[in-house]
């Protein structure tokens, strides 16, 4: 069928069914006469009709339904027989865009997106010796289906290991294989798209780090999502191409391919979709072979508000208050991944002005801001951040954030440069907002300089948010109740919990917010700051009495507020029960 007929068919059962008016048809017929936007199949002809806002891919498919006499089927929430799905091979299905969903008797159920292609529905009753119903589908649910059915790259592992499985012997370094055969492997049109299809399914699930780990009989591949690991199915045979898969990363990180007893670390930018991501990787030998974890950093303009990061309206109020201060420091503290590099950037927006000269020291620039000077620390030229705040402070500079206080060197020249007039930002890794103080004497600050220049610490934690698509409501028992305290939970409260589906990966959870530990160095606290005997217990007294919040407290205000769980807040900060 050509354009000019499916066109016709298309447009006749739109129209007929109320979807498209005969207005809007002309003007696509036009578009098709005139050779725009290179349409010239079923697909382009969609995807003209999509663009131009005419009616969405539901839409259109229900209204192919009526036509063809095939039923519409949701595959979001539907639990395939991964049995079921492999009396199609993971190539054809991939190929042809197609999932067997169900067995009814001698009749196997298939879910396509192209009513169109008869030929498919043909060599499907060849290939299983069962007659086929075909039902309609989403494109994007039919990619997710066979993925969960058949694991990440079936088909590209299955080509590979029919096609070039001397190839993959001849790279395999346990058989001997030679850099260059190794580096042309990585090189081969099908590993770098099973290498870009592992990183685009990482970022549409929002994965913040990914982890490649062998092991005896298998490869696995992990996706870190809301904080926590998520193990993504792979094809079994995909071990045998780890030599490739891992060369190509490094490839793409100008590494060295050859070297695989020692740890190597790199970085590269890669484009997903529209989004620039830069990639932090981190290859170790283990025992079974080679390994990488790799962080994901997608980048964005940087414009983003305190308000938007979870702090309670007098947190909020405290961060101005300090912020509007011409000099002294201020820290964000947490372990790795909790979000102190946003909070730091949300400052940075906060203040942000013609009139203040900013400069940043960072280690990745993770958000590119307008009209603040960033720099990236390069140890290869001797750019650290002790060298590079040392510079930076002849340049003028009202504010500027260095990305981590890791050493000696470094929290001495930043509190200085607070003594001289600036505005310090930067992070350090503490449990709690009071332990940065004990660290910076660790390193050699004195306690009267401390007291000097300190301003406030921010310490924080992500929580996962509740699901909004499964989330379910329920009052608080009497062991909830009695781990918090009865007072603290108002009379009536119903917190919520995701009972778990498919927008969530049956988690019950999606997306994060911090919660907040908002230490003001006040007059009282500087006295005590002066006395080198101070117990952390002792200061983290007199912050309360001066009105700061805990982690756990700022957590249960958003459990009752039905944001969080009080299981998730109680795992992130570590209490125990």
């Amino acid at each position: 069928m050509n354009i000019h007929a499916q066109l016709k068919v298309i447009g006749a059962l739109l129209v007929e069914r109320g979807v498209l008016t005969q207005e809007q048809l002309e003007s696509v017929r036009r578009q098709v006469g005139q050779g725009e936007g290179a349409v010239s199949e079923t697909a382009d002809l969609e995807r003209v009709l999509f663009e131009k806002g005419v009616l969405t891919e539901e839409e259109l498919l229900r209204a192919y339904s009526g036509h063809f006499g095939m039923p519409f089927r949701d595959l979001k929430d539907l639990e395939i027989d991964v049995g079921v799905a492999h009396l199609i091979p993971p190539q054809f299905a991939g190929k042809n865009q197609v999932i067997a969903i169900a067995k009814e008797g001698d009749a196997l159920v298939v879910a396509l997106r192209d009513p169109f292609n008869v030929a498919v529905i043909d060599e499907l009753k060849i290939l299983t010796g069962l007659d086929i119903k075909p039902v309609l589908t989403r494109s994007r649910d039919i990619g997710e289906a066979i993925r969960r059915s058949y694991g990440m790259g079936a088909e590209t592992v299955e080509r590979l290991v029919r096609d070039a499985a001397a190839a993959v012997r001849k790279a395999a370094p346990d058989e001997g294989g030679a850099p260059e055969d190794l580096e042309e492997m990585a090189k081969a049109a099908s590993i770098v798209s099973f290498v870009d299809q592992l990183i685009a399914e990482a970022c549409q699930q929002r994965a913040t780090d990914i982890h490649i780990e062998t092991y005896r009989d298998r490869l696995r591949v992990r996706y870190r999502v809301d904080g926590v690991l998520r193990e993504t199915k792979t094809s079994p045979d995909v071990k045998k191409l780890r030599p490739a898969i891992l060369s190509r990363f490094k490839i793409m990180a100008s590494l060295d391919i050859a070297e695989k007893r020692r740890p190597q670390d790199g970085r590269c930018q890669v484009v997903v979709g529209a989004q620039e991501v830069d990639l932090r990787l981190s290859f170790f030998p283990t025992l079974f072979g080679e390994g990488v974890s790799i962080r994901l950093l997608p980048r964005s303009s940087g414009r983003i508000s305190l308000s938007d990061l979870g702090m309670s309206p007098d947190d909020l109020a405290k961060m101005g208050s300090v912020l509007a201060r011409s000099n002294g420091v201020v820290l964000a503290t947490g372990p790795t991944g909790c979000g102190k590099s946003t909070t730091l950037y949300a400052c940075l927006n906060r203040i942000n002005d013609p009139a203040v000269n900013i400069v940043t020291l960072e280690d990745p620039v993770e958000y590119q801001m307008d009209g603040i000077n960033q720099i990236q620390i390069n140890p290869h030229v001797d750019l650290t951040f002790s060298h590079g705040l040392r510079s930076v402070l002849r340049q003028d500079p009202d504010v500027i954030m260095v990305g981590e206080i890791r050493d000696v060197e470094t929290a001495q020249i930043a509190v200085r440069a607070a003594l001289t007039g600036h505005l310090i930002l930067s992070t350090l890794h503490t449990n709690d907002a009071v332990a940065s103080l004990t660290r910076l004497f660790d390193m050699g600050v004195e306690p009267y300089f401390v007291a000097d220049t300190l301003r406030a610490v921010v310490a924080q934690r992500l929580v996962r948010r509740v699901c909004p698509s499964c989330r379910e409501s329920y009052a608080p028992g009497a062991r909830e109740k009695a781990f918090w305290g009865a007072d603290r939970i108002p009379e009536g409260a119903q917190w919520a919990r995701g009972r778990g589906c498919a927008a969530c990966q049956d988690s019950g959870f999606k997306g994060r917010i911090g919660i907040y530990e908002v230490f003001v160095i006040t007059d009282a606290i500087r006295e005590a700051l002066v006395d080198r005997n101070v117990s952390p217990a002792a200061l983290r007294e007199a912050a309360r009495r001066e009105g700061m919040v805990t982690l756990l407290e700022d957590g249960l205000a958003k459990v009752n507020a039905g944001i969080t769980t009080s299981q998730e807040v109680v795992r992130v900060v570590q209490q125990e029960a």
